[in-house]
Order: C-alpha cells, then sequence, then structure tokens
C-alpha cells in the first residue's frame, strides 16, 4: 500500500455532525476527537461524501472500485481498494482586529502531523522545513505571531501576543497571517453557532442551535492505495480519481446542510 496526503480547506461553513444525543444548550454539535477533542471529519463521513461526489459525475467503475460496492449490491461484503483516514484539524481562522483572519495553529498539531508522516512513509517534499518549524514554536508559552502589526494587536480575545522571527518559508502556511497558540489556548478557541429555525405557514414551529467548523478552516488526512494494479485498473479507476486532486483541487460538498451552502471544500493531494 502506498499511503498519500491530502488536505482540505473549507470554502464555507462545515457541520459533519457527531449524531450524538446532548441536553447541552447546542442541539447539533460537530465530530470531535476523542482524545484533543477538537473538530475532526470522521473517515465513514469522509468516504461517504467522496463516494456521493463521484457517484453524482457518473463514474461508476471509479466508484466501485475505489469505495467498494453499494450495499445494495450482492457482492456487498466486498471492500473498496482505498482506505481512508480521519480528516484531522490542521488550522482554523480566528477574529483579529488587525487582519480578517488570522491562520491559527498549535505546536502539537504540528507534532502530530510530523509524526503521522514519519509512522506512515508519506513521502513529501517539506518534512524537514515542517521539523524546523516546530522546532521554533515547540516551546511558546502565549500566543505567537510572525510579523510586528503593532502593540495593541488582538486575535479572538487574547492581547498578549509575541513576535518571532522566522528565516524559513512554509509550504503549508502563509506565515504573514499565520499564529500559534499553545495548546489548552488553541481548544478553548468557540465554533460558531447558528440558531436554525422551521416555519410553518409563518409561524416558527422549532428553534435549535447548530454548531459549525468556520469556512478558511484546514484539515488533512491520508489515502491508503493499493500499489500492485494492472495498469487497466489504473486507468479506469484510479488515474481519474487523482487527476482530480492536482495543484487547483477538487471542490467536494462534505457534511450536512449541502442545500443551504453548507460544506463546499477545495480538497488538494499534497
Amino acid at each position: 500500500m502506498k499511503i498519500e496526503l491530502y488536505t482540505i480547506t473549507t470554502l464555507s461553513n462545515l457541520h459533519v455532525g457527531s449524531g450524538d444525543i446532548n441536553f447541552d444548550v447546542i442541539d447539533n454539535q460537530v465530530q470531535r476527537d476523542n482524545i484533543t477533542k477538537l473538530p475532526n471529519i470522521n473517515s465513514s463521513s469522509l468516504k461517504g461524501a467522496f463516494r456521493e461526489h463521484f457517484s453524482q459525475e457518473g463514474e461508476s467503475n471509479m466508484v466501485k472500485y475505489i469505495f467498494g460496492p453499494d450495499n445494495k449490491e450482492n457482492d456487498s461484503h466486498q471492500t473498496g481498494a482505498f482506505s481512508f483516514f480521519e480528516a484531522q484539524l490542521l488550522s482554523r481562522p480566528a477574529r483579529s482586529n488587525k487582519l480578517p483572519y488570522f491562520e491559527v495553529t498549535s505546536p502539537e498539531i504540528i507534532k502530530e502531523l510530523i509524526e503521522k508522516i514519519e509512522t506512515l512513509h508519506i513521502e513529501v517534499s517539506f518534512l524537514e522545513e515542517l521539523k524546523k518549524f516546530y522546532d521554533a514554536i515547540k516551546n511558546i508559552t502565549k500566543t505567537t505571531v510572525f510579523q510586528d502589526f503593532g502593540r495593541d494587536l488582538m486575535i479572538e480575545d487574547e492581547n498578549d501576543i509575541a513576535i518571532k522571527n522566522l528565516s524559513d518559508t512554509f509550504s503549508l502556511f502563509n506565515v504573514e497571517n499565520l499564529a500559534v497558540m499553545p495548546f489548552s489556548t488553541f481548544q478553548e478557541l468557540d465554533l460558531p453557532v447558528y440558531a436554525r429555525n422551521y416555519l410553518e405557514d409563518g409561524t416558527s414551529k422549532n428553534l435549535w442551535y447548530e454548531e459549525v467548523v468556520p469556512k478558511q478552516s484546514k484539515f488533512y488526512f491520508c489515502i491508503a492505495k493499493p500499489t500492485n494494479v494492472d495498469e487497466k485498473d489504473y486507468a479506469q479507476k484510479i488515474k481519474g480519481f487523482e487527476n482530480r486532486f492536482n495543484k487547483e483541487g477538487e471542490i467536494v460538498q462534505i457534511g450536512a446542510n449541502k442545500s443551504i451552502g453548507y460544506g463546499f471544500c477545495k480538497v488538494e493531494r499534497v
């Protein structure tokens, strides 16, 4: 198997529901990692979104080979050729008084990404620069930026901001609007919550509150692909999938509320 790395950039708000029953103020919460409690996209949700996307394109050979047969088919016990990993949060936007938003991440997130790349033997060109970046930020104790925005800079509710000079650029981030937070601070960043309402003859019948991952958030995930594929299968069933996720990316809708524009995401192969 060969494992490749992909990124997801949310172009609109994203709601991939947890499906859990809760008695909190927020009725519909997003999926979260069981350990870090950060938003994520479970592998089954991700695979389902891709399957639906390519099924709508009418590419039945590709869909059946990559994702496995439909549950209605007699050979539904078979599995797809690709294995999808969960999508983990890489960064998210945070409000500021200086820029429309900062792209915020945390040393622990970068460390986990490095460990995943090394453990799964993923071939990427930026591993060494990512390690340098982690070494530069691993000991931060407060929110840190890499440009001088003035002493009155605020990011979310943080106003004690450090400035750190970086001599290198980094493929995954634009350092001009990048901020790094200690993990405990990053965990406490709230997600947007919207009130949703169902009207019947102009009368409110049901009001509920829904949590979303904001647009311009970034996730990363992996796909494990077979390497012992004959040329015919590769040309007909795999190449078309891979070519979609070139440098320009592919727009895929993930999660719920598609009718109101949620879940538009750009997916790119790293």
